[in-house]
């Protein structure tokens, strides 16, 4: 069995290598094994075979939401159509509460925009080519702060003037992107925008930038950056995407969460893994991620870790006081405050 282990060269998406290799990490699933194999690899080799498992759950193993394919589609039509336009070019807005895996979904936006492009033009690196640009604004940000990312990230070697007005410094981040043909301008943290100076200078963008603005954040349309004066004007350029929680008390949001359940069931790289116990606790998984499709993942990254850092066990079975303990976990040391006890829970049939 040969399975490679997972090297990360940079922490921040906010670099043109460190945003693609976010794009590109993505491990398949490690072969599986039985516990009888695994007991009888070396400890390194049961080290490198967790690591692999657990990256898998991390990077890979995702489930499709209604919000992918209705985003994907606006997207695909912004880009196209923004080309096209010489005025108020239209953007996106992703907006949610925390937990609901907004830059999650922007991520997955953005690697269909870098694959898209790699496809139809398999050397652009080599000519210089950034189809996504990422950035992230911290709180009270600036319209020049906003602008000078863009350039950090597209000209990481320039030198930065001392003294720069707005309008320079917007030219020189139209022209770069321009020259190195972005398609995608990823604002992440958008809410953390105040006042009018920022609002204007993505409107600008959107007027003098053929790529499309994705804003990503915390209630942007009602939020303080774009709920009213100058902001509303980018909003009502935006098309808005809102990540709200599953409510299973109908039935189309009961069988999208058992759906889910489901699929993180059948794909957890456990050795001798049989789905259930996940499955025959959709409800009581509903109400530990209070229906938050970003918690669920969490809850099950933890249950993986969970197994994987018991060392002296002798099975991975996914029981019931396992996935309890994990819950407690959960409610222990985040914001959800949930009643599940080990009595709401079933193991598996």
């Amino acid at each position: 069995m040969i399975v490679q282990s997972l090297t990360l060269q940079h922490d921040r998406k906010t670099t043109v290598p460190g945003l693609r290799e976010a794009l590109t990490a993505l491990p398949p699933v490690p072969p599986p094994i039985s516990f009888s194999e695994y007991a009888a690899l070396s400890a390194g080799d049961r080290d490198v075979y967790d690591e692999a498992r657990q990256d898998f759950v991390r990077l890979t193993l995702r489930v499709p939401t209604p919000e992918q394919d209705v985003s994907a589609r606006i997207l695909a039509k912004l880009i196209a159509s923004n080309q096209r336009r010489k005025n108020s070019r239209r953007g996106i807005m992703i907006s949610a509460p925390m937990f609901y895996g907004k830059t999650e979904l922007a991520l997955l936006l953005a690697r269909s925009v870098e694959r898209e492009h790699a496809r139809r033009y398999p050397d652009y690196t080599e000519r210089g080519e950034v189809p996504v640009v990422w950035i992230e604004v911290t709180d009270h940000a600036t319209g020049k702060a906003l602008l000078a990312q863009i350039i950090r990230f597209l000209a990481p070697t320039a030198a930065e003037p001392t003294r720069i007005n707005t309008h320079d410094l917007r030219r020189q981040a139209v022209e770069l992107l321009h020259s190195h043909h972005t398609k995608l301008l990823v604002i992440d943290e958008a809410h953390n925008l105040g006042g009018s100076e920022p609002s204007s200078v993505i409107k600008a963008l959107q007027n003098e930038s053929s790529a499309t603005v994705a804003l990503v954040g915390i209630d942007l349309a009602g939020g303080k950056a774009f709920g009213s004066g100058e902001g509303l004007q980018v909003t009502m350029r935006c098309d808005l995407v809102e990540l709200r929680k599953v409510d299973i008390r109908t039935d189309s949001g009961l069988d999208l969460w058992k759906r889910w359940v489901a699929t993180f069931d059948r794909n957890l790289p456990l050795c001798e893994h049989r789905p259930g116990t996940l499955t025959r606790n959709h409800l009581a998984l509903h109400a530990a991620a209070s229906g938050r499709l970003a918690i669920l993942a969490m809850i099950v990254e933890r249950l993986i870790s969970s197994i994987l850092g018991e060392p002296a066990r002798v099975d991975e079975e996914v029981t019931r006081e396992r996935l309890f303990a994990v819950l407690d976990g959960l409610r222990q040391t985040t914001p959800v405050r949930h009643r599940i006890k080990l009595d709401d829970l079933v193991d598996a049939a």
